[in-house]
């Protein structure tokens, strides 16, 4: 049987060693699946609850794990939590899957106490051409000048084109710029996992005979070009002033 993930929880736990969160505190996972990481969470005595837009994933969550706080949601409009409430907000392999992920970034900011930790690990791509990631920011500023239209920020909506993200992957300079100039969070890490992923894609190559069940949203080529994808983790800080 495949890796469920890259590095199964040896990523969540080096996420969570650098985060350093105190026992008890709060966490929300977004795009927490079948509430695996939510129940490694609260094993490792933090408190922690997820949402996830596949109700079927959610079924899943609550009959492995009884109890569990796992609800319908999603990360780009969390209406339903007030401000400051919890000490950390986690994105695994899900930030790169938010139809618009920069609203999920500024709501974890919103939802996050004072000094609390934002945990991504995700897909980025390596090395990525210079012409592309220019193109990429050209178009998501011209789209960001389009006036919006009814519906545009519904749920279920088409993925946002945005300036540090393009098929399925992240550019980490952009992300980064993102993470701390335009929302206001402080970067503590950023550490490099790909030896993870191209183990997981190993086995599950080697158990499945494809990756036809893995990186759906991903395009492992671009106009031909074979791209180099890596898998990342980020940590930051929102400040405590």
């Amino acid at each position: 049987m495949a890796l469920k993930r890259p590095g199964e929880f040896n990523i969540t736990d080096r996420a969570l060693e650098i985060a350093n969160f105190k026992m008890g505190s709060r966490i929300l996972d977004i795009g927490c699946g079948q509430g695996d990481t939510v129940n490694h969470l609260n094993e490792l005595g933090l408190k922690a609850e997820g949402i996830e837009m596949n109700l079927s994933d959610i079924q899943i969550a609550k009959e492995r794990y009884p109890g569990i706080d796992v609800k319908f949601g999603d990360g780009s409009f969390l209406d339903d939590y007030t401000s400051f409430t919890f000490d950390g907000v986690t994105f695994e392999c899900s930030l790169s899957m938010i139809n618009q992920p920069d609203e999920a970034l500024h709501e974890a900011y919103c939802v996050m106490k004072k000094g609390g930790r934002l945990i991504i690990t995700d897909l980025y791509e390596i090395d990525p051409d210079p012409k592309q990631v220019k193109a990429v920011e050209i178009e998501a500023d011209r789209q960001a000048r389009i006036p919006h239209q009814e519906g545009d920020c519904d749920e279920g909506t088409v993925m946002r084109f945005v300036n540090f993200r393009y098929e399925g992957a992240f550019f980490k300079e952009q992300l980064i710029r993102m993470v701390e100039e335009e929302i206001g969070y402080k970067v503590l890490a950023f550490e490099d996992r790909t030896e993870d992923l191209n183990n997981y894609v190993a086995q599950t190559l080697m158990d499945e005979g494809s990756l036809d069940n893995i990186c759906s949203n991903l395009k492992w080529e671009i106009n031909g070009k074979k791209r180099k994808i890596g898998y990342f983790i980020l940590v930051a800080q929102k400040p405590i002033a």
